[in-house]
């Protein structure tokens, strides 16, 4: 009863708190402990989940704010359980207790439409971690799952096309059999949707209390799928590390866990007992003079193995900061025989300080048509880009094409620029299709 009865008087002295602020103040500081709680799951800081959460108790009362407060509540009991399945001591019974309580909090917060939702995916994951949890019992285990197949219907409902939905049925696609209407497959290219959508999303949910996350736990999904489907494909599994990796560089989970197992993998698959030197350093934070060696003009030769399309090309890539420096722009094109342009493409590069990490938008202007007639067009594409030693890597997607690109061999007068290519959404690659050597201009 002491316990219960202290529990009361924290809450209650919150609401008194709560009464004598202003919506606005009290909107932006619950905001302030959500960005927390985010942080903490990332870095794998599970006292502080349990801390924030506790914070955010006072919240609740609040009318306006209740179900988003009942959400990140629910959200930061259910990361600090995911985070403890990857820590040896961590104790099983207080990952039961963090999913159960998470379950309370989610279906509180699916009372409210606008997160519905999001809340009742979220209640789905915890009832099949809870499954987990308990795979020794058969009866426990099968409740569970039947458990998060009712909520899981009930999000799809709610947002067939949610991000965060997508994740979680992904995950469970992951476990049905391919004659029941999962597998590893479906699951992968639920994940592919899913982080088109995301990306679609990002800058577009204006109220920070809303649920948001999505594109880096999305890369982190594909990644750990590629390693362990049936097939592994290391390549793609590594680069959906690293680019969710780029967005979020305090990562535990993929910074420490993930990625060496993929390396370690790769380095069986090779048969290698070293990992190899370009591989030997993990994904280093982004920063804003990563692309000033690129201003400037450019001569370059283009190659690409895609049938048809004539070796050595000679084209121009120029690059300038504007807009007071933030933006590193470009304009990559490439000539005919009789030196006019054929193709035609721009990048627009913007170093975002408070994030650490790039925002770039590519669109392609004028590009060959089947009858060898260029196109005017306006192909966008959205990429990621950070640092791995001496070379900076990029991942560019548009629906289905994606792009893996390297930069290496930066010098003052010349670079070298290659791209592995997936007209497939990521499932099959070839590597090195494209090629281009860059010399600076005089």
């Amino acid at each position: 009863m002491g316990a219960l009865r202290t529990v009361t008087v924290v809450v209650a002295m919150g609401s008194l708190g709560m009464a004598a602020r202003s919506p606005e103040t009290a909107r932006r500081s619950m905001a302030s402990i959500v960005a927390r709680i985010q942080k903490a799951d990332y870095e794998g800081d599970r006292k502080a989940l349990v801390r924030l959460a506790a914070e955010l108790a006072p919240y609740t009362l609040n009318d306006s704010l209740a179900s988003r407060a009942r959400y990140w509540r629910g959200f930061a009991l259910w990361r600090r359980a995911l985070n403890g399945f990857n820590e040896k001591d961590a104790d099983p019974k207080e990952i039961e207790r963090d999913l159960l309580g998470a379950i309370t909090e989610f279906r509180e917060a699916a009372k409210d439409p606008r997160i519905a939702a999001d809340a009742n995916s979220a209640a789905a994951a915890c009832s099949w971690n809870l499954s987990y949890v308990h795979r020794e019992e058969p009866d426990a285990r099968r409740q569970y799952i039947l458990q998060g197949v009712r909520f899981n219907d009930e999000a799809k409902k709610e947002g067939p096309d949610n991000p965060r939905v997508l994740w979680v049925v992904g995950g469970g696609e992951w476990f049905v059999p391919v004659e029941r209407g999962g597998g590893q497959a479906k699951a992968i290219a639920t994940y592919g949707r899913a982080l088109e959508l995301a990306r679609k999303e990002k800058g577009s949910v204006a109220d920070p209390l809303d649920p948001s996350w999505g594109e880096p736990e999305l890369l982190m999904n594909l990644a750990w799928s590629y390693q362990n489907r049936e097939t592994p494909d290391l390549d793609a599994a590594l680069s959906n590390a690293r680019a969710a990796l780029a967005i979020v560089p305090t990562w535990h989970y993929v910074r420490d866990i993930l990625l060496p197992q993929i390396r370690e993998a790769k380095m069986k698959e090779s048969g290698s007992t070293t990992i190899p030197a370009a591989d030997a350093t993990t994904a280093k934070a982004a920063s804003a003079t990563d692309f000033d060696f690129l201003e400037g003009k450019w001569t370059v030769v283009y190659n690409n193995a895609q049938p048809g399309i004539p070796p050595n090309l000679p084209g121009t890539w120029i690059a300038t900061k504007q807009a007071d420096g933030r933006v590193v722009y470009d304009e990559f094109r490439l000539l005919g025989g009789d030196g006019k342009t054929v193709f035609l493409g721009t990048t627009y590069r913007v170093f975002d300080e408070v994030r650490q990490q790039w925002d770039i938008r590519y669109v392609g202007l004028l590009t060959p048509g089947n009858d060898g007639i260029p196109r005017k067009t306006a192909q966008w594409a959205e990429l990621t880009a950070w640092r791995e030693g001496a070379t900076i890597r990029v991942d560019q997607r548009a629906n289905e094409y994606q792009l893996r690109i390297t930069y290496s061999d930066i010098a003052r007068d010349h670079f070298h620029w290659k791209a592995d290519v997936s007209s497939d959404g990521g499932r099959t690659w070839k590597a090195d299709q494209i090629r281009i050597d860059a010399k600076r201009s005089p």
